[in-house]
C-alpha cells in the first residue's frame, strides 16, 4: 500500500503566497492559494491513495471537510517531511508527500510515483524552479534533508546528492511548474481570471 500526504497552510491572508502579496495583495494571494489547494485535494481523492492531510494550524476550513488531518510537526521542511514521511511509512510499505502550489500535478503523477516505488527508494517530481513538487519513498534517513538551502533553485541537486551518497535507487518523474511568483502566474489563464475576479 502507498499512502499519500499533502503539506497545506489554512487559506489565511496573509500567511500564504507570501511572495506574490507583494505584487497582487494580499486577497488575492489567498485566492491562488486556495484555488491551488482545492486542485491538489481534488487530485489526491481521484488517485484512490490513502490521504493524510499535514496542516500548519489546525482550521475549520470547509476544503478539508470530511479528510483526515494532523498538525506538521516543528522544525524546517525537511524535517517535518521526514516525521511525515516515517510516521506513513509505519502502515505502508511506501509514502508520498505533495504540497499545494503546483496546478500541473495530476492523479498520473501520482500513480506513476507509486509504480515507481515497487523497484526504487525515492521518487522525485522535479519543478523547474529546482526543488521538487512530490517526493516518495519506501526508506528514508534524515540525512536526505540535510544540508539542503531550501527555497532555492538548489533544493532537487542536493536531494539527488543525498540520495546517492546513501544509495537510493531515485526515480525522477517528468518536470513541473509550481506556483510561487507572478511570472508563474502568466502560465495559468484561469489564475488570471481569477486574481481580476477577487
Amino acid at each position: 500500500m502507498v499512502k499519500l500526504g499533502i503539506f497545506a497552510r489554512p487559506p489565511v491572508p496573509g500567511t500564504v503566497k507570501t511572495r506574490l502579496i507583494k505584487g497582487i495583495g494580499a486577497k488575492k494571494a489567498t485566492a491562488v492559494y486556495r484555488y491551488c489547494l482545492q486542485h491538489a485535494i481534488a487530485v489526491a481523492l481521484e488517485s484512490k491513495l490513502p490521504l493524510q492531510l499535514y496542516l500548519t494550524d489546525y482550521s475549520d476550513d470547509v476544503l478539508f471537510d470530511g479528510l483526515a488531518s494532523c498538525l506538521q510537526t516543528d522544525g524546517d521542511l525537511g524535517e517535518r517531511m521526514l516525521h511525515a514521511l516515517q510516521e506513513q511509512l509505519q502502515t505502508a510499505d511506501a509514502a508520498i508527500i505533495i504540497g499545494s502550489d503546483c496546478l500541473d500535478l495530476s492523479s498520473q503523477h501520482l500513480h506513476e510515483a507509486a509504480t515507481a516505488l515497487q523497484n526504487h527508494d525515492i521518487v522525485l517530481l522535479p519543478a523547474v524552479d529546482g526543488g521538487y513538487a512530490l517526493i516518495g519513498c519506501r526508506r528514508i534517513a534524515g540525512e536526505l534533508f540535510q544540508q539542503l538551502s531550501w527555497s532555492t533553485d538548489q533544493v532537487l541537486q542536493q536531494t539527488m546528492a543525498n540520495a546517492k551518497a546513501l544509495g537510493y535507487r531515485l526515480c525522477l518523474l517528468e518536470s513541473v511548474r509550481d506556483i510561487d511568483t507572478l511570472h508563474d502566474l502568466e502560465h495559468y489563464p484561469e489564475l488570471l481570471e481569477l486574481i481580476a475576479r477577487n
